[in-house]
């Protein structure tokens, strides 16, 4: 005899935000046990509450999983959607709990990873609620109708700025915020989700809270529209009004779309526009002729359906090098990547996650997208990374971090905003080099000089290693590790002894290449060899010696770092011969690597203030020889075809103590004498690409439910998703006929092909103003997948303004100021041994600079 399972009745709420992407929010569905239960829009980068109801067998644990279905990197912005809990019945769980998976990309069982907060690939996060959660619902007791959830309000607005600031508004509905937004200088749809009670009116109000005049700019919030649950109310509609000033019901006047002043835009909102609604509508009189009415004839239903196509490919022409997508490799002098071209890395260092923060610099007054968006635009194409053993499983601390700025760092630990880093810039174009730069956490190189201290010896430090090779394998955005930051003191290079660097560097190599042998294998060199001093890791004499084997042999490359006068008046820098000296200085030491045909060099770390004629003649020598230039005469003497040494500059962050940076104290301003003195040095290896992007056409069928009488017209126009007319698709619009019998007609949109990489996107084809007819489904989704693609390198600008200089953030008193350039004091003894002082990469005080020998 068959037994009848009992249900519970279940409320799921899922606490979420999110990152909107091309003016669309995050978008998920609610699965329990593999079957939808609902779907919203994460509307708010404000954690919200979207409420669920449905019944679960009671008595039993249930799967239930978030699913983000619409991620996108569109013009810059990266949606994501970012979860803080899930609440079953009063049961909360956290994406963190032990037992709770991600089950990235396709909804599959595979790429399935530990859960966490931030969802910043399309997939589900999958929790496991205990039998304790779904208590049978009594059979006398019905259940109460439930409250409606996932009302979706959009505000189409647009402003106009002052001093660089557009207009800003809440969303408030009843006097609760809902959401907010800075609004753009075009109109476009605001959207957000909120939970509000069924079968009841609402005001639903937009509070402009910035006005101000700013040098003659007057900042403004034009509201357009006000769509509620599909009910569009226009700003002037009768049942708008405009509460200006505080929201007190004074100053009180009819809506309007210009909003001169702050105040409050007020819609009042019918209750039958909300999810659950029980109003009934008035029931018309009865006839009272004897005779009944003959039968209206029912008005057939339009509908469309969607329709999915593959973004058609591209015809491309392509002069010149070029970084080709995949990994580096090396053969004799230099780099090359997947297609065979000798190329270089020309980048910059960007410090932090190897100190006190965890996390790069900067991101108290910047977003980090925004940053690594002018370093691609001023043409850099690589980040040194400098972390720390210890960053890797620390948590970023909460002052460091402007969460306004950085909304999609909220909550992560260090190694996940690395991850956020390396996602952008596979975004973007740009390459990653890893770098160990200590070990505990702190400033500059490892106080003792090695690669290893007493809390994490060199094992742990293996370890780490091999587990950011496994978690980065097969991404091409990180192409390189820096085996260890400046060795120096009793570090010593190919004597077998238990510092012996040389060694060491081989073991470290063959452990990250035993999981992924992917990756450039980079060795810096010594302070000191046969008693010739040099920059802490900047000494590679002793590669003549001995050279640094690796397993997989086509990944060595060799690395210097070396500084300006400013930073320390090393013995060339005195020469009579100065400048003319340095190259002769450089090849000695690691020129001769390039000269010989030897292995590639990158030059690590190098920069100085450029306040003096000294450092600028410096840098001038330094990049001209960079360039391959190793006599100093005015030409190239590697050989056609050839690169010369690949570099990344000390440092972006302005708040270095040896160099500053190429940003100034604000964060944003270029220091045009530091990047002129570079940008010569820069790999021009982009390409000149004529693309001609292919077409498609995506064709949409509109159906009438029955074949009508009379002919059946319906007009049609495409709206845009994360799909945009122009560049995605081509813009269509008209009408269409259904004579008498037809029941079918096709609407073809042109498909474009292009080469960024843009993931799934969509687009919309809505109908209207039907004759004879009603409209059942309003719109159709047009899907257009993507093909794969070869990325390509794009120096152009991101939208960045690269000379525009900003008003200086008010000082942050929780973050310590930058230090001024001093002049270094050294030891006469310690000078006379060849002594090499510590360059502090960050706050480190300058007055510490004397050398402290390990004992």
């Amino acid at each position: 005899m068959a037994t009848t399972q009992s249900l519970a009745a279940t409320r799921i709420v899922v606490n979420a935000y999110g990152a909107s992407a091309g003016g669309v929010w995050p978008h998920f569905r609610l699965i329990a046990d593999g079957k939808d239960v609902g779907q919203s829009t994460a509307g708010s980068a404000s954690p919200t509450a979207y409420s669920f109801d449905t019944q679960l067998t009671a008595g039993q644990p249930h799967t239930i999983q978030v699913y983000f279905d619409n991620d996108a990197y569109l013009n810059g912005e990266d949606r994501n959607l970012g979860l803080k809990s899930i609440v079953v019945n009063g049961h909360t769980m956290l994406p963190t709990d032990s037992g709770v998976t991600y089950d990235r990309f396709a909804l599959d069982g595979q790429d399935v990873v530990a859960g966490q907060e931030g969802m910043w690939w399309q997939g589900a996060i999958a929790f496991t609620a205990p039998a304790s959660a779904f208590a049978a619902t009594p059979a006398a007791t019905p259940a109460p109708p439930p409250a409606a959830s996932g009302s979706t309000i959009k505000v189409n607005a647009s402003g106009s700025p002052a001093g660089g600031v557009n207009a800003h508004f809440k969303l408030l509905v009843d006097g609760q915020k809902v959401g907010e937004a800075t609004v753009g200088t075009t109109a476009k749809d605001y959207s957000f989700t909120a939970n509000l009670t069924a079968d009841q009116a609402h005001k639903v109000q937009i509070q402009y809270d910035n006005d101000a005049v700013i040098n003659g700019q007057d900042r403004s919030l034009y509201v357009n529209t006000v769509t509620i649950n599909g009910h569009a109310v226009k700003a002037t509609d009768a049942n708008v009004s405009y509460d200006k000033g505080a929201l007190d019901g004074k100053d009180v006047v009819a809506g309007q779309s210009g909003m001169w002043w702050n105040g409050t835009l007020v819609v009042n909102a019918e209750k039958s526009w909300f999810p659950g609604s029980t109003t009934v509508p008035t029931t018309p009189t009865a006839p009272t002729s004897p005779t009944p009415a003959a039968p209206t004839p029912t008005a057939p239903s339009l509908s469309v359906d969607g329709v999915t196509v593959t973004e058609p490919g591209t015809t491309t022409t392509t002069s010149g090098g070029g970084i080709a997508s995949g990994f580096l490799h090396t053969s004799g002098n230099q780099i090359v990547d997947s297609a065979g071209h000798n190329v270089r890395l020309t980048g910059v260092n960007w410090f932090g996650f190897e100190t006190e923060t965890g996390v790069p610099h900067g991101l108290w007054t910047r977003g980090y997208q925004e940053m690594m968006g002018q370093m691609k635009s001023l043409g850099f194409n690589v980040i040194r990374l400098p972390f720390s053993d210890s960053a890797l499983a620390a948590s970023p601390g909460a002052n460091t971090i402007d969460y306004s700025k950085n909304p999609d760092l909220s909550g992560l630990s260090s190694l996940q905003v690395m991850d956020k880093i390396v996602d952008y810039a596979g975004k973007i174009g740009m390459k990653i080099i890893l770098d160990h730069h200590r070990s505990s956490t702190g400033n500059s190189a490892n106080e003792n000089g090695l690669w290893y201290d007493s809390q994490y010896p060199e094992a742990k430090m293996i370890e780490n290693w091999k587990m950011l090779a496994q978690r980065y394998k097969g991404n091409d955005t990180v192409i390189g590790a820096d085996l260890h930051n400046e060795p120096h003191g009793p570090a010593t290079w190919g004597d077998n002894g238990a510092n012996d660097w040389a060694h060491a560097a081989e073991r470290i190599g063959n452990a990250i290449q035993s999981v992924n042998k992917d990756w450039l294998m980079i060795v810096e060199g010594t302070e000191v060899y046969n008693n010739q001093w040099d920059w802490w890791g900047g000494n590679l004499r002793g590669a003549k010696a001995y050279d640094v084997q690796f397993n997989t042999p086509d990944k060595l490359v060799y690395s210097v770092h070396s500084y300006g006068p400013s930073l320390h008046t090393q013995s060339w820098f005195q020469d009579s011969a100065y400048p003319n000296n340095l190259p002769g200085v450089y090849t000695d030491n690691w020129g001769w690597l390039m000269r010989d045909n030897k292995h590639p060099v990158l030059v690590g770390e190098f920069g100085a203030y450029m306040q003096t004629t000294a450092d600028q003649q410096y840098m001038a020598k330094l990049t001209q020889y960079m360039n391959g230039d190793l006599d100093g005469n005015g030409t190239l003497d590697l050989g056609a075809g050839k690169q010369g040494a690949s570099w990344t500059y000390w440092s972006w962050n302005p708040n270095s103590g040896d160099t500053g940076g190429i940003l100034t104290d604000d964060w944003k301003t270029v220091d045009a004498t530091k990047y002129n003195a570079i940008k010569g040095a820069l790999y021009n290896g982009t390409s000149t690409t004529t693309v001609t992007p292919g077409q498609t056409d995506a064709v949409f069928t509109i159906k009438l439910s029955q074949a009508a009488a009379n002919a059946v017209t319906v007009n049609y126009t495409t709206v845009d998703g994360t799909a945009k007319a122009g560049s995605d698709y081509k813009a269509a619009s008209g009408s269409v006929t259904f004579n008498a019998g037809e029941t079918a007609k096709q609407v073809k949109v042109t498909v474009l092909g292009d080469t960024a990489t843009e993931g799934t996107e969509t687009f919309g084809l809505k109908l209207s103003a039907a004759t004879n007819a009603t409209i059942s489904t309003t719109q159709g989704t047009g899907t257009i997948t993507e093909a794969a693609k070869a990325a390509a390198l794009s120096l152009s600008d991101d939208g960045v303004d690269l000379w525009a200089t900003v008003a200086a953030r008010p000082a942050d008193t929780t973050v310590a100021s930058a230090s001024l350039p001093v002049t270094p004091v050294a030891d006469p003894a310690e000078m006379a041994s060849g002594f090499n002082p510590h360059h502090p990469h960050d706050w480190s005080d300058h007055a510490a600079w004397h050398h402290q020998d390990a004992a």
